[in-house]
């Protein structure tokens, strides 16, 4: 008997010692960045600011691995069904990480389940906007327009149980108005949908957004961030215009596979937190209407937690109808 437990205990150190190896050699090769999105979108821009200055943090080559479908959902469970070796991560947003499972019947992934959150790249702002030609200039003039036309006025949105879809169903519930959902496939399709006035406003991100206001093709009323924006000083936030519970950001963010090595988690959150924190990069990502966050993996669960908590009830409160 105690031959077999010396064995057992020497067998279990020279595991142990494989992982501690291993952990302390990462990373040994390449390593993916998976986007749920075709390059050229926004969240393809952000990961591609980050991997250019990851690989030298690292030491290794960082691929950037456009795998578009479901909305980011085809990307997702890629990496979420990936060896959890810390060679292949996700950087995602919460459209595709949190609302997409919300929304659906059956979800095909649980963000603090199937994955690891190694760090929340920033926060994404969002406007509300509409077309210039619109009658509608203010917050107040949008409630009262709707108001007086239940269902009348449209809004559009990237897709059903896209992230700026359910910031219009959380300002139509809070106001108590109602307007007609008009998903789109993506943000550009639902940007030129809004420019020709085919529908009549948006929370559109601040990044797509600002060009468009700049040249005068869109009027911005609001925004639902806590700040004013820093490109959009005069435009004030929805909690100033008496609206308190109305403040919603999107988010990205790297994750890793459930069941990947704490060490390597904490490898992977060093880098991303130094490369975030760079003047380069937190001055690109800002420009690009990304407000820079880099937090540690446990902050970043917690906010995940109250993040899904919120959605869910919004999902309840507007009635959303759940998808396939």
């Amino acid at each position: 008997m105690q031959r077999i437990q010396r064995i057992t205990l020497l067998c279990l150190g020279l595991l142990i010692g494989a992982v501690a190896a291993s952990a302390a050699e990462f990373p040994t090769g390449p390593i993916r960045l998976v986007v749920g999105f075709p390059p050229g979108g926004g969240t393809d821009g952000a990961a591609r600011i980050v991997a250019e200055k990851l690989g030298p943090e690292l030491g290794q080559t960082i691929i950037v691995d456009n795998r578009a479908g479901a909305g980011g959902t085809i990307g997702a469970l890629s990496v979420a069904r990936s060896a959890p070796d810390g060679h292949t991560l996700f950087f995602g947003t919460g459209a595709e990480l949190m609302i997409n499972p919300i929304t659906r019947k059956t979800a095909p992934y649980d963000v603090l389940k199937d994955f690891v959150p190694i760090t929340e790249a920033g926060g994404v702002s969002f406007v509300l906007v509409v077309p210039a030609a619109s009658p509608i200039d203010s917050v107040q003039t949008l409630v009262s327009h709707a108001g007086a036309q239940p269902g009348r006025l449209q809004f559009s949105s990237f897709g059903v149980g896209s992230t700026n879809h359910l910031i219009a169903e959380l300002f139509l519930s809070s106001t108590g108005v109602k307007a007609t959902h008009i998903p789109y496939k993506g943000s550009q399709p639902a940007l030129m949908a809004l420019l020709g006035g085919e529908v009549g406003f948006a929370f559109e991100t601040a990044a797509v957004a600002l060009p468009q206001i700049k040249a005068g093709k869109l009027k911005a009323l609001a925004t639902p961030s806590p700040q004013r924006l820093r490109d959009l000083p005069d435009v004030p936030t929805l909690q100033e215009l008496g609206h308190k519970q109305l403040v919603a950001e999107g988010w990205m963010g790297v994750f890793a596979p459930a069941g990947t090595p704490a060490d390597v988690v904490g490898r992977l959150n060093q880098a991303l937190v130094k490369v975030l924190r760079t003047a380069d990069v937190h001055d690109k990502l800002t420009d690009r209407g990304v407000k820079v966050v880099a937090s540690s993996p446990e902050e970043y669960r917690r906010k995940l937690g109250l993040e899904r908590d919120k959605w869910q009830q919004v999902v309840k409160d507007a009635g959303v109808a759940l998808t396939e």
